[in-house]
């Protein structure tokens, strides 16, 4: 698990399988959009799927920036 952020109140959870699936999850507990989150220890640059809006996202070395909308949460596997 990410460190969650108390003043923001967004929870960021990484599981894994000796499979190799992954997934992470990000869930905004504020009831206000937040947009230009980033989450900067990623666990790998590439491309992911993001399973709640259905899209598809490149992670960046340095992780990506993204929109979350309040009381929501994007699971990318």
């Amino acid at each position: 698990m990410f460190p969650e952020n108390a003043q923001t109140k967004v929870l960021v959870y990484y599981r894994w399988s000796d499979e190799g699936t992954r997934a992470v999850v990000v869930a905004n507990f504020l009831d206000i959009y937040l947009s230009g989150n980033s989450i900067p220890n990623f666990p790998d640059a590439g491309t992911w799927h993001e399973l709640m809006y259905n899209k598809i996202v490149e992670v960046g070395e340095k992780g990506f920036k993204f929109d979350l909308p309040e009381s929501s949460a994007q699971v990318f596997v």
